[in-house]
């Protein structure tokens, strides 16, 4: 007789306090040799709940010297990065170049600095509305792939839709009617030269990671690094 509860795959990337932390210093947000952000500003970016076990966390980073303490005035300041594993992971994903390409990575690298810089426009921009409409976005993205969209059956073309509408979710949200125009266009040319062996897997746990730190930097308002991780998605 079957159970009624089957086991759920642990997610690829570990959702936890720690793992945003990495990703967000991997990212170029805070910058080796600058300062940790005070309590107070980790809590206002995520959330009380995040910052619960905080001190164990922080000794973590510190004990593998990605934090360290300044000892004239005990300020936490970001050591040697990350384990890069996330950014790394994150780069892997976008194919191997082929010889009947190139116009594909032009236009993909050209829709990557759109959403870079309307990214950082939504961190100031968005609305209240627009920013229920990505998250629920990336909850629908979620519950249909189970967490693990690289193992999923979903198909291709319908991921890729998903990817689509939250980016065009995030270029609405720059309040730049010329970006979005641009960005549709870069669509229909991008559906136009993609190929399924150049097309990454853009439904990766990994890569719905890395979304979520963006909606969380945008909800933040937080520009700068909206940008910055914006641009760490393929």
């Amino acid at each position: 007789m079957r159970s009624e509860h089957t086991p759920q795959k642990p997610l690829t990337v570990p959702d936890d306090f720690g793992t945003k932390l990495e990703h967000w210093i991997d990212s170029g947000v805070w910058p080796e040799g600058g300062l940790l952000p005070t309590h107070e500003e980790l809590t206002a970016i995520f959330g009380a709940s995040e910052l619960e076990h905080a001190h164990e966390v922080l000794d973590g980073l510190h004990r593998r010297g990605i934090l360290t303490t300044r000892p004239e005035d005990g300020r936490v300041i970001i050591g040697v990065k990350g384990s890069a594993q996330n950014s790394s992971t994150l780069a892997a994903t976008q194919g191997r170049p082929r010889p009947d390409d190139d116009r594909w990575h032009l236009v993909s690298e050209t829709r990557r600095a759109l959403l870079t810089q309307a990214a950082r426009l939504a961190a100031t921009r968005a609305s209240a509305e627009s920013l229920v409409r990505m998250n629920r976005l990336l909850t629908d993205e979620a519950e249909r792939t189970g967490g693990d969209a690289e193992e999923t059956d979903l198909p291709g073309a319908h991921l890729g839709a998903v990817r689509e509408d939250f980016e065009r979710e995030v270029i609405v949200a720059s309040g730049n009617d010329l970006m979005l125009r641009i960005y549709d266009r870069l669509m229909i040319l991008e559906a136009m030269t993609r190929t399924a062996e150049a097309t990454p897997p853009i439904g990766s746990a990994r890569i719905q990671f890395a979304r979520r730190e963006l909606l969380r930097a945008i909800t933040a308002r937080q520009p700068k690094a909206a940008a910055l991780l914006a641009d760490r998605i393929p």
